[in-house]
């Protein structure tokens, strides 16, 4: 038995050893960012400017009711021990009450919860389209091509309420077709939710749209280069069967992990559509608590957005990691 057979046998056996050790130290890496996240987020929610207690008893405050309600809120301990009880019961799930209704944060966070990932849900069904345009403008003559380049980057830069303002004047207030603002309730039809997530869920879908066809534009005009494609050419085959055929296949490993990187940038776009259309979700919550210093419900929906994006691009770096390897190989 040769060198080169023992030394890929020993390789081999230590393979799964060091894959395990891999995703040990990634998911280590991922717990830090967590935690230095939530202390960020912490001190920082602690550093935002007014007193509350002041704001919540308002002409009623005197010194002792002050004193009361901060002991009871435990505002009156040092912000290093708050921090501690709070990411202990964090950890376990306990994730306080809220300061301005006094009830538990999840029971205020759990039904707008819903219709987050519900506007989330309906904004990812444009991702389909947003492959068809990126195959489209491949496929389209040169100048059409550089027109669509021009135009999907001019939707990149436009930020998203932009978008959803003018979307509200042309298809709500001119044309009267859709709601301006939209009212998620439980005893809705399925129906009804459609035609109210349509408008909303279409602003985040142009910015998809423009995004996904660009980067999928750019890798296909990559593969064009490849010696493959220039010898199924060379045998008769068009360059739309090409694209479809052996193309679009070859990158589909890139085209998932577009669409993990894209999610992380949609949570952000869903928390400004939110506002603008009056959706009671996660983004318009985390706005009201800011304005009423509710600071335990703010705490959570930091800490819950933050975990989703290192999330997604935990996702993201494992699928990028096993284009490499398929490279490699």
């Amino acid at each position: 038995m040769s060198v080169d057979s023992l030394t890929s046998e020993q390789h081999e056996q230590r393979s799964p050893f060091a894959n395990l050790r891999s995703i040990a130290f990634e998911l280590t890496i991922r717990l830090v960012i967590l935690l230095v996240a939530a202390a960020l987020i912490f001190f920082g929610t602690a550093l935002i400017p007014g007193d509350f207690v002041t704001e919540l008893l308002g002409q009623d405050y005197t010194p002792e009711l002050g004193a009361q309600l901060r002991h009871s809120l435990g505002l009156d301990r040092p912000l290093p021990e708050r921090f501690v009880t709070w990411l202990l019961h964090f950890l376990q799930g306990e994730f306080g009450q809220s300061f301005t209704s006094r009830i538990p944060v999840w029971e205020v966070v759990q039904p707008r919860l819903g219709n987050t990932l519900m506007l989330a849900g309906a904004a990812l069904c444009w991702f389909p389209l947003a492959l068809t345009a990126g195959v489209a403008s491949f496929l389209a003559p040169p100048q059409s091509r550089r027109f669509l380049q021009l135009f999907m980057q001019i939707v990149l830069c436009a930020p998203e309420f932009l978008i959803a303002y003018i979307f509200i004047y042309v298809f709500a207030v001119q044309l009267h077709l859709l709601p301006a603002v939209s009212r998620l309730a439980p005893d809705q039809s399925v129906s009804q939710h459609i035609r109210v997530l349509i408008l909303p869920s279409a602003c985040l879908g142009v910015g998809m749209i423009a995004y996904v066809g660009r980067m999928l534009l750019s890798l296909l005009l990559m593969e064009e280069k490849k010696d493959y494609f220039e010898f199924a050419r060379l045998r008769g085959f068009s360059r739309s069967w090409i694209a479809l055929r052996y193309a679009v296949p070859a990158i589909l490993p890139s085209i998932v992990n577009l669409l993990l990187i894209y999610c992380a940038y949609l949570l952000t776009g869903v928390l400004v559509i939110e506002v603008v259309f009056g959706i009671s979700g996660i983004g318009e919550l985390a706005v009201s608590s800011v304005v009423w210093r509710d600071i335990p419900v703010l705490q959570f929906c930091a800490v819950f957005i933050t975990a989703i994006y290192v999330g997604i691009y935990s996702l993201s770096d494992l699928v990028a990691g096993q284009i490499s390897k398929r490279g490699a190989l």
